[in-house]
């Protein structure tokens, strides 16, 4: 991705803005509606998959349509070599996260854009940028 296509981005959605926003919460849909008047919403692919796994098969088609209509961004080689460092920094004091949470920061730290989550705790890096869901 050019270095000035994030300028674009307003930000990468965490998997629980997305779920809450396919489950009707009032919050999620203002939050992406205020983030979209900023420019382009995107997610992980990984994204895609935690939602899949969760989602009823009757869900599909309306799951579909509305990730289909966000901005997908795939793990290249950079976004899984920092999602490694932060899975190394973070063992080296004892914390451990999953893996696709530490794909979902390396990503959106690649496209130096906030994240928007409204599990905070989840992404414990100095220079990650975070926006609460107000889910919560």
């Amino acid at each position: 991705m050019p270095s000035n296509a994030s300028r674009y981005i307003s930000c990468l959605l965490d998997t629980d803005v997305i779920i809450d926003f396919l489950r009707g919460r009032a919050y999620a849909r203002e939050r992406l509606e205020g983030l979209s008047e900023d420019g382009l919403l995107t997610i992980s692919t990984l994204t895609h998959l935690e939602v899949f796994h969760g989602m009823r098969t009757s869900e599909e088609n309306v799951t579909s349509d509305f990730l289909d209509g966000l901005t997908s961004i795939e793990v290249n080689v950079s976004i899984a070599r920092t999602a490694g460092r932060f899975l190394n920094g973070l063992r080296s004091r004892g914390v451990t996260i999953g893996i696709v949470d530490a794909v979902i920061a390396a990503t959106a730290q690649e496209l130096d854009v906030p994240l928007v989550t409204n599990n905070i705790n989840h992404y414990p890096f100095p220079n990650l940028k975070l926006i609460g869901g107000t889910g919560i």
